[in-house]
């Protein structure tokens, strides 16, 4: 377990425990309100560990699949990709955090040229050789190194992860050509499911990879102060099979006033 560290955002000391899971210390910092994990883990091979469940079989990637998992993440994609096309119709893609690769996957159908990065040498080598994707092993600060930028870079559950996420938010606005987008998601620390659950609801408080618990205030302001030139939330609640309608009115208004489990922003460089 590492020493206690300051806040990300501000490099205050001065923080106040709101959740301990184990040993894990979920603290807010007394003088910007960020939400970060005071004591991170070490990182080494910790996301290989992420990836370790068994590999699903990649032709259940697809509507109307009987796996029920990879059937509600087809249609997920499904639903980031009508985003995408509405605000980029066309360009080069990076997708940080790309994991196993299925949206890379549902993007590059979608006529987009995509590629990825992951820190898992076992996820990314499922990407390559089951999805037949472009994926490698790198991290952001080696792709920066390379001098490559995009029309796109999406972070899809991913922000959240890094011990910095201000510094992670000026490396991706500098991959990004002029007049480029980033989409990205998080959990959203105000969720209803969060606030009912709290340490209980894994999705959200997950300190064991979980670095920074935004909330849409904590979030749309590291965006401001690292830069970016437009910030809209899009309200996107997905549509999956098998949930009831009221289900649905029920998620689209919670996300409307931002209590939904993730908040997904639009950002422009």
């Amino acid at each position: 377990m590492k020493e206690y560290r300051s806040c990300p955002a501000c490099n205050s000391t001065n923080s106040k425990i709101v959740y301990q899971v184990e040993s894990f210390r979920i603290v807010r910092c007394k003088l910007c309100s960020l939400v970060y994990l005071l004591n991170p883990p070490d990182n080494e091979s910790l996301y290989d560990q992420y990836y370790a469940s068994e590999f699903q079989n990649p032709e259940d990637y697809r509507n109307n699949s009987t796996n029920k998992s990879l059937n509600e993440l087809w249609n997920i994609n499904s639903q980031r990709i009508k985003v995408i096309k509405r605000l980029q119709p066309q360009g080069t893609l990076l997708d940080i955090g790309c994991g196993h690769g299925f949206f890379l996957k549902s993007i590059s159908d979608s006529g987009y040229f995509a590629q990825g990065i992951d820190i898992s040498k076992r996820a990314v080598e499922y990407a390559n050789n089951s999805l037949n994707i472009s994926a490698k092993v790198s991290t952001i600060q080696e792709l920066m190194d390379s001098k490559q930028q995009f029309n796109i870079i999406t972070l899809w559950h991913v922000l959240e992860h890094f011990p910095d996420p201000y510094f992670i938010l000026r490396t991706v606005r500098n991959m990004l050509l002029e007049g480029g987008i980033c989409i990205l998601e998080v959990p959203n620390l105000h969720s209803l499911k969060f606030i009912l659950a709290k340490n209980k609801w894994s999705g959200g408080n997950h300190p064991l990879y979980h670095r920074t618990f935004f909330t849409a205030a904590t979030l749309q302001r590291a965006i401001k102060e690292t830069g970016f030139s437009r910030i809209s939330r899009i309200h996107l609640s997905y549509t999956l099979p098998g949930r009831s309608i009221l289900y649905e009115y029920i998620k689209r208004g919670l996300n409307l006033f931002a209590c939904d489990a993730f908040l997904t922003f639009a950002i422009w460089k």
